[in-house]
């Protein structure tokens, strides 16, 4: 049993940087979902990039997206050359050196750069990168640095990701600012959206909590869901993927597409593994304009 666990992993090319929402462990479900007959693959939200990496041999491009900057950075520089390894490394303060740390946050808080963020991702608190509303990098520490695994990530991250270098684009925009064409395959999986009120509405709180996600407002679910509508109208292909329902709670946008007849099908994860707040009821879906 152990050694087809260790197969089914290895199929796999997992990125160097440990990401909440990371979709890494749903791959074996999402992939075989995906639209293959369009040209061109386009991840709007990548995020820690578990689905675009494992997509590069399926299309003739990828567009690879995300609204921070220094995220993006650290993708791009991973393709290009092994110079921002050396420069994150420089930087991580060890898993022993709290105020190394609290100095290494100061710093890229005042003057951003990707091996800033990446160093702060690899030392903090669970990995998980946080930011306050004004985008301050606010995490803790987390008694944690550069380690051995890392290395072997890095190492076969770039191995695969730059035999596909001429099909990369890396970009770093709004979500509504992207060109959609009719021979794209858009997958999006954003930040947690806004709960739907009793009347139907867009609520104000999210249906659930991510550090990351703290710059997203509640008109965001709102031009998402506009933009989705413009994908299928278009002619491109799209899969959203996301929380449906969490602790009694609906997602107004994931909701209001379903109703719009779109397909969906639920994704199976225990999010109580991985919560610290008990159990709690979760559902994950995908929803796609394809069969």
């Amino acid at each position: 049993m152990e050694t087809q666990l260790e197969n089914k992993k290895e199929k796999y090319i997992e990125p160097p940087m440990n990401y909440t929402g990371s979709k890494f462990k749903l791959l074996e479900q999402l992939l075989p979902e995906f639209d293959i007959t369009k040209s061109t693959f386009v991840d709007v939200f990548c995020g820690g990039g578990s689905i675009y990496t494992n997509v590069l041999d399926r299309y003739e491009k990828v567009i690879v997206n995300d609204i921070i900057s220094d995220l993006i950075g650290i993708h791009k520089g991973l393709l290009e050359s092994d110079d921002i390894v050396n420069k994150t490394k420089l930087l991580c303060p060890g898993k022993d050196n709290p105020v190394g740390y609290g100095t290494l946050r100061e710093n890229y808080n005042s003057n951003h750069s990707p091996e800033g963020l990446w160093a702060l991702m690899l030392s903090c608190q669970n990995n998980m990168m946080r930011f306050s509303q004004k985008f301050r990098f606010n995490q803790t520490f987390g008694k944690r640095s550069w380690n051995d695994n890392t290395t072997k990530k890095v190492n076969n991250f770039t191995e695969h990701i730059r035999k596909f270098k001429d099909n990369l684009v890396y970009l770093s925009t709004e979500f509504e600012n992207i060109e959609i064409k009719s021979d794209m395959m858009i997958y999006l999986d954003p930040p947690y959206g806004r709960i739907k009120n009793e009347d139907g509405t867009i609520g104000k709180k999210q249906i659930s909590e991510a550090g990351y996600n703290a710059f997203w407002k509640q008109e965001d679910d709102l031009k998402l869901y506009e933009f989705i509508k413009k994908i299928d109208s278009i002619g491109a292909s799209f899969m959203v993927s996301g929380v449906l329902h969490h602790d009694g709670k609906t997602c107004w946008m994931l909701d209001k597409l379903i109703a719009d007849r779109f397909t969906y099908k639920e994704i199976e994860y225990d999010y109580n593994k991985v919560s610290r707040k008990g159990n709690k009821e979760t559902t994950e879906i995908i929803i796609t304009n394809y069969n």
